[in-house]
């Protein structure tokens, strides 16, 4: 009886295993997740998922906020120690250098929130539908703050219109002067006002 039981069952297990290897479900999957910079901005959800991103960026000017009101009379680094956050100890004692960990996040946040604008920017020409512009215009006024935040604390900083930034840029674009920076915020809160307050 063990034996017929045994022989039953091994051959339901063979026959399944070879029906089920045979299909071509385990060869022609479909590919998840390969969305990549340039097959994205399809749909209008994908302008709006862009701009919330943008947008995501503005939780960390808080470290804005802080750093400037330490670097003020306003207020004390705190904290247990002397090296206690030593970046933000640094700025309150006006003896930081050019390597700071505290000002280099500030860096990064901001800048990170300028190439996600330009992200957007870049393919503005790519899917048309309504409401498009106004999406454009909240890139633009994205693009203004973090560039804004960046030139108060950087001075002059690297610039390259609407497109993005590649690896290797950093090092060969120059800063833009100081009021070239300030006339493209210019350019994009004007751009961004009439879009997005007073509309056509």
């Amino acid at each position: 009886m063990k034996k017929y039981l045994f022989i039953t069952i091994m051959t339901i297990t063979v026959f399944a295993t070879m029906t089920s290897s045979c299909s071509d479900d385990f060869v022609s999957r479909p590919v998840q997740y390969s969305i990549d910079s340039e097959n994205y901005f399809n749909s209008k959800s994908d302008y709006e998922n862009a701009v919330i991103a943008a947008y995501d960026l503005l939780q960390s000017t808080f470290i804005n906020v802080l750093m400037g009101e330490i670097a003020s009379d306003n207020t004390f680094a705190g904290g247990n120690s002397p090296t206690d956050v030593i970046g933000y100890q640094q700025i309150d004692q006006m003896i930081h250098g050019p390597v700071n960990e505290n000002l280099k996040q500030l860096w990064d946040w901001m800048f990170a929130g300028v190439q996600r604008a330009n992200y957007i920017l870049e393919f503005k020409d790519k899917t048309d539908f309504e409401g498009k512009n106004k999406i454009i215009a909240e890139a633009r006024f994205l693009r203004a703050y973090y560039q804004f935040e960046l030139v108060k604390w950087f001075g002059g900083i690297p610039m390259k219109g609407d497109a993005r930034f590649s690896p290797g840029d950093e090092t060969s674009i120059p800063r833009s002067s100081v009021s070239d920076v300030y006339a493209s915020i210019q350019n994009d809160l004007i751009y961004a006002r009439c879009l997005c307050f007073y509309p056509k």
